[in-house]
């Protein structure tokens, strides 16, 4: 192991330094408030707040998906999870497990994800969901076939709500391998094994 106790090719911190709320203007000091879990704020967040207005910007945006993409929490959080194995992102796979779980998921449907395409777990619409959601992460344009099977199923606004949740995770997965955020805790497992 080298001098500075980090294992040979990998990285215990990430790119950019993490920032406390003494780090924050004054005004946006609310932000770290709302977003503390405890006493601590997670790390993506707290690499986020490098730029504070961005973060708060981000933190918006992401709220609005949550709260009117059009699904209920448990199938936001398939979105998510699903996303988050197609962009092989481990720090959005345990959080979101997590979050899965408090919604009712299942470890055995939340696993299931991996291989939903073979599963009885999932209904029609469900189905539907995770097509479109890897066709839109494949490409960006899911065929025609994909999109008329999701939207003869759900309204045209949880079209658009499915369509931008899984964007935004996509989005969320790049900037957490780009700045290399390493997880508050030893990561669950992608078999929940961990």
């Amino acid at each position: 192991m080298p001098a500075d106790g980090r294992r040979e090719g990998v990285r215990t911190m990430a790119r950019l330094p993490f920032m406390s709320r003494d780090d924050l203007p004054e005004e946006l000091r609310y932000v770290w408030d709302r977003n503390a879990v405890g006493r601590e704020v997670p790390n993506i967040f707290r690499v986020m707040a490098n730029n504070p207005e961005t973060w708060r910007a981000y933190l918006r945006l992401g709220n609005g998906l949550w709260n009117h993409c059009g699904l209920d929490v448990a199938t936001r959080e398939l979105v998510i999870l699903r996303t988050a194995i197609l962009h092989h992102s481990q720090y959005e796979w345990h959080q979101h497990v997590r979050i899965g779980r408090q919604a009712g998921l299942s470890d055995e449907k939340i696993v299931a994800l991996h291989h939903w395409k073979t599963s009885p777990l999932f209904n029609e619409t469900e189905r539907a969901i995770l097509e479109y959601v890897d066709a839109v992460n494949a490409s960006g344009h899911p065929a025609q076939e994909v999109h008329d099977r999701l939207a003869a199923l759900v309204p045209a606004g949880t079209v658009v709500g499915v369509n931008l949740l899984t964007g935004f995770y996509g989005m969320t997965a790049r900037f957490l391998a780009a700045m290399e955020v390493e997880l508050e805790e030893p990561f669950v497992g992608w078999q929940l094994h961990g």
